[in-house]
């Protein structure tokens, strides 16, 4: 084998810590990424592990170093999956809360719900009115 051969034997063999995580967690993303050929190490380190007391355990997650860009893209597209509806919706931006009215829509969510109640159910957003001291502040 040449110098230059093992020279890049070395480079793919080397790991960069992604982070400590829970096991159960790190166990799944292994799994996930087994597929795409991105293989993770689980090492647990009585240093960093953050169990007892009824803790989960942790365990440091390491990657080739050719295997982070695509962990990254696999997170990335994980963050992006999850978060799929969780923004702001420009439909019901516009909606205004009239207590003078008997229903209203949320303009975070667009449930309809009842102008006798304070905050939407299903989001949790506040409709309350100030009260007359902070109203009337000089």
């Amino acid at each position: 084998m040449s110098d230059e051969a093992d020279r890049e034997s070395d480079a793919a063999s080397e790991t960069v810590l992604l982070g400590v995580i829970e096991i159960v967690e790190a166990k799944r993303l292994r799994n996930a990424l087994a597929d795409t050929g991105v293989q993770l190490e689980l090492i647990s380190n009585p240093e960093t592990c953050k169990s007892g007391g009824g803790c989960v355990a942790t365990v440091e997650v390491y990657a080739r170093t050719q295997d982070v860009e695509r962990f990254k893209t696999f997170l990335e597209a994980e963050r992006a999956r999850i978060m799929v509806g969780l923004g702001p919706n420009a439909i019901h931006s516009n909606e205004v809360f009239d207590d003078e009215k008997e229903k209203a829509v949320c303009p975070a969510c667009g449930t309809e719900f009842s102008t006798k109640a304070t905050e939407c159910p299903d989001c949790g957003l506040g409709f309350g009115t100030p009260d007359s001291d902070s109203a009337n502040c000089t």
